[in-house]
């Protein structure tokens, strides 16, 4: 016999209606659960739905996560509400090499251009091995980098100055059309990398005797300029080295040389005072107004780059001051000379400046601090 025959036509009503209730309630309090938010990825907007209540729950629901190397805004844990927009910018490995030397770095950039930026590498003149408007794949990308370079080569008494891109001595010499006989000598090997103003020696071995150059040290004279701020110079004339020209004759037994005699020197080039104009003008007071950047905690952050220390500078010496600027982010931001030289002020303003061009990521690890 079942329930509904052994209750009461009255109660058996009662009892189902109750329970419609019941099911139709729990619908629409669900119901009210559901919102509609914008997730931006990389730029790429899309409406997704959930009834999660944080961010990491419309994630979840667009089918997406945030990495170690991942920018989102706001943070996986913040709460959500109908309307709201999420910003995920998905990190990317750069396999770096710049004039020889290899760095791998993550960046949440999309394009080659926007990573130079953002890593604050100033590639003008540079030769890349990709276009600045390639799309950087999740899978990463490897990019070199050839920075122009002021060479100094002596050789046959004279001294050629050149710019180039080329990453060895090697080329440098290609460039500047000097050829090398089998016994001639270089002051660095052909495949040795190029630095900026680097000078490069070569010496003709001619029979028995030798023919050597040697640089002549320029003066450089530095004169007040009240039209620039103190602090900076301008090269009103490019120093450039002279050149000593040396003959030596030399003296072989059985095939091994046994002596060296200077034959004669004279100079083939004088050297050219280098002028440098000094600014003497004080500078102004730096606007210090960065927007929403002025008020995160930037304390928290110095203390966890460089434990608060101003005149920190890391073990490779590439990074330093406050909040670890190499010396090509520091200029990229407007600074000048050394980020250890410069005032806490000063520092802290400029590293304001770089967190409203690129957020947190050049802090990949205490960026969190902020």
């Amino acid at each position: 016999m079942s329930v509904r025959a052994r209750l009461p036509r009255p109660l058996a009503f009662a009892l189902q209606t109750a329970v419609l209730v019941a099911l139709l309630g729990g619908t629409a309090a669900y119901a009210l659960t559901e919102k509609t938010v914008t997730v931006s990825v990389d730029g790429a907007s899309r409406l997704v739905t959930t009834h999660g209540g944080t961010v990491r729950d419309a994630l979840s629901a667009a089918g997406l996560s945030a990495g170690a190397h991942d920018l989102l805004a706001p943070a996986a844990d913040s709460a959500i509400g109908d309307g709201d927009r999420i910003a995920l910018r998905r990190g990317r490995e750069l396999s770096l090499v710049v004039d020889g030397h290899r760095r791998d770095v993550w960046v949440t950039a999309v394009s080659v251009d926007e990573a130079l930026s953002q890593i604050g590498l100033r590639a003008d003149g540079a030769v890349l091995s990709a276009s600045r408007s390639r799309r950087i794949p999740l899978a990463g990308l490897s990019l070199e980098v050839l920075t122009p370079k002021a060479i100094a080569i002596l050789a046959d008494g004279h001294v050629a100055t050149l710019t180039t891109t080329g990453p060895t001595v090697r080329d440098a010499l290609m460039q500047a059309g000097i050829s090398l006989a089998a016994t001639d000598r270089l002051s660095a090997p052909r495949a040795a990398l190029l630095t900026d103003h680097m000078t490069i020696r070569v010496t003709r071995v001619l029979g028995r005797r030798v023919i050597e150059s040697y640089p002549i040290p320029f003066r450089t004279e530095r004169r007040p300029d009240a039209t620039l701020f103190k602090g900076d110079t301008k090269v009103l004339v490019a120093g450039r080295p002279g050149v000593l020209l040396r003959t030596y004759t030399l003296s072989f037994v059985n095939g091994r040389l046994t002596a060296k005699h200077l034959g004669s020197e004279r100079r083939t080039a004088e050297p050219v005072t280098q002028v440098l104009a000094v600014g003497t003008k004080p500078r102004p007071a730096v606007q210090r107004s960065t927007g929403s950047a002025d008020g995160l905690n930037w304390a928290a952050l110095a203390r966890c780059e460089s434990g608060g220390n101003p005149r920190a500078v890391s073990r490779n010496g590439t990074y330093r001051g406050l909040y670890q600027f190499s010396f090509g982010t520091w200029r990229g931001v407007g600074g000048s000379g050394d980020p250890i030289d410069a005032s806490p002020d000063e520092q802290t303003y400029r590293a304001k400046v770089l967190y409203s061009r690129s957020g947190r990521s050049p802090w990949p690890v205490c960026g969190k601090y902020l």
